[in-house]
């Protein structure tokens, strides 16, 4: 049997933001980003994937990540902790039949040693639990496995980032997730580095950067805000305040549109065996 459901009172970091995706899921399937085709070609060659490969994904969500290397027929089972994502995943992948949505938490499902050729996370890999983040996924993957890390980092403009500095008064003044860093400044694309991996399980074989520029209407930009889990945690009228001001923010001082710049890194580390 590929797995089976284990309960465990240890579970990962901050459990409550980790489900709070699920209470959007058609939400979250409509607006946000979709990871650049060729991030998957590259991942496909540098990680050698043959037709065969079986694959494991993490925290698929809504199967934007899925989707891309279902197409080439792997066999695909991904780990959905969220119900409703779970749900919506099965429902937008339902003519892959070479994929299969498990409704858990990789922390807490089993699965069989040494069965992976590659395991993958799409902006999900940073809910994983520390005490098993690294050593799961070796234990999983097959002799010269891969791990594919993918992460979506909001970027410098290059220009001022007005926007940025614009809204920094409002999360100020409403605090999502409960704090705000005075401190905070977006990144240039060309700053962004390699997830740090245990030397003594992996060795970096990639890392790459695929830039994406987005332009939302003010209505657009405060539905993508609702996907996110810090806004998702607030209290109603607390929520429902701070993006009436980010909308109102966009129509009055942008022109009715933001500009945002992403930019998706894949950090691919093979397993080492010994």
């Amino acid at each position: 049997m590929l797995y089976c459901s284990e309960h465990t009172s240890n579970m990962s970091k901050d459990i409550t933001l980790r489900t709070t995706f699920s209470k959007g899921a058609e939400l979250y399937q409509s607006v946000r980003p979709q990871y650049p085709p060729e991030l998957f070609v590259t991942l496909i060659k540098n990680s050698k994937l043959q037709p065969d490969a079986k694959l494991l994904e993490i925290g698929p969500g809504t199967g934007q990540a899925t989707e891309p290397l279902a197409k080439f027929g792997y066999d695909i089972t991904a780990i959905e902790l969220g119900v409703n994502m779970a749900e919506m995943a099965r429902r937008h992948l339902v003519k892959y039949r070479n994929v299969k949505i498990i409704t858990d938490s990789f922390e807490t499902v089993r699965l069989p040693a040494d069965y992976f050729d590659l395991v993958y996370a799409a902006t999900s890999f940073h809910w994983v639990g520390p005490t098993v983040k690294f050593t799961k996924p070796y234990k999983i993957l097959r002799p010269n496995g891969h791990l594919a890390i993918i992460d979506t980092n909001h970027v410098s403009d290059g220009n001022g980032d007005k926007f940025f500095f614009a809204s920094q008064p409002i999360y100020k003044k409403y605090k999502p997730g409960g704090s705000y860093d005075a401190n905070l400044r977006l990144k240039n694309a060309n700053e962004l580095l390699a997830v740090k991996v245990p030397e003594e399980f992996f060795t970096q074989v990639y890392f790459g950067v695929f830039n994406q520029v987005l332009f939302y209407s003010a209505k657009e930009y405060v539905q993508l805000l609702n996907t996110f889990s810090p806004i998702i945690s607030m209290k109603q009228k607390q929520r429902d305040e701070f993006l009436a001001a980010i909308e109102n923010l966009i129509k009055e001082k942008f022109s009715g549109q933001v500009e945002k710049h992403l930019a998706m890194t894949l950090t691919l580390v093979k397993k080492i065996f010994i």
